[in-house]
């Protein structure tokens, strides 16, 4: 049996090559605006500009705080001080530039009575606030470590650096005034020094005499000092002569026997009518 003929096939259409091309960029084209192409945006209704209401003015009075003033309600030392402010705070605070005497330390009992005459409830103001103290000015408006300074009843701190306070501390060391003089000389960090007692002097034994000497020893006696005549008594009794004495039992007269008188002691040996 013989295979059936496949039928004849048909010729394929074949394009020009220049529609081809033509062809093929249109469909490179299109596919690009399907994939990057975006609808052109619809535009938005702009709003009216809204027009804002004038402001209103308002007459504001700003009230400013009083100044804190502040009273002295406790003194620890000469530098270190409790207040009490007007508006009711309270504050331990230190007054910058002073190092004071304290417990029974060399003149700390001189420098707390100052302090407590200077201070005690006084109203102060501060006029220098820092962290590491206050300056406080008393009520007469003088500087209250100006003053202890130049008083010498404090020394100046190192860490202080003010002009006003380091003329005060050294005015008062040159004229060694309060802590600076005796005892303390300006050491205030050690009880107040003993002074030496200063020895009461021996007086110097004294050199015995000499043994005489015997050259002066065999010289003559001085001769005998007489008496000078007493002076004459006066008396009652008078006697004209020694006879009379006799007869009145008197004899012998000595000198100041009532009735002796140096006509009767012939000799002057202060005896009369002897004989």
């Amino acid at each position: 049996m013989h295979p059936t003929p496949a039928p004849p096939s048909r010729p394929k259409l074949k394009l020009p090559t220049w529609l081809t091309v033509v062809l093929s960029v249109f469909a490179v084209l299109f596919i690009l605006g399907a994939v990057f192409g975006k609808p052109a945006p619809t535009p938005e209704p702009v709003a009216a500009p809204v027009t804002p209401p004038p402001a209103t003015t308002s007459a504001t009075t700003s009230v400013t705080p009083a100044p804190v003033t502040y009273t002295v309600d406790k003194i620890t030392d000469a530098a270190n001080v409790e207040l009490i402010g007007s508006d009711g705070s309270h504050r331990t605070v230190h007054i910058l530039g002073l190092e004071v005497a304290t417990g029974n330390n060399c003149y700390a009992t001189e420098t707390t009575a100052w302090a407590n005459n200077k201070l005690a409830s006084a109203a102060v103001k501060i006029t220098t606030d820092t962290a590491d103290g206050v300056a406080l000015a008393l009520s007469d408006g003088t500087d209250y470590a100006t003053a202890a300074l130049s008083a010498g009843y404090a020394r100046l701190s190192g860490s202080v650096i003010s002009d006003s306070l380091r003329n005060a501390a050294n005015a008062a060391q040159q004229a060694a005034t309060g802590l600076w003089a005796e005892p303390c000389k300006g050491v205030i960090t050690a009880p107040t020094p003993v002074p030496t007692p200063t020895p009461t002097p021996t007086p110097p034994k004294e050199a015995p005499a000499p043994p005489p000497d015997p050259r002066t020893a065999e010289q003559a006696a001085p001769p005998p000092v007489e008496d000078a005549p007493e002076p004459e008594q006066p008396s009652s009794a008078y006697y004209k002569n020694c006879a009379a004495a006799k007869a009145a039992g008197v004899t012998p007269l000595h000198r100041g026997d009532p009735g002796y008188r140096p006509g009767l002691d012939r000799d002057g040996d202060g005896i009369a009518c002897e004989r």
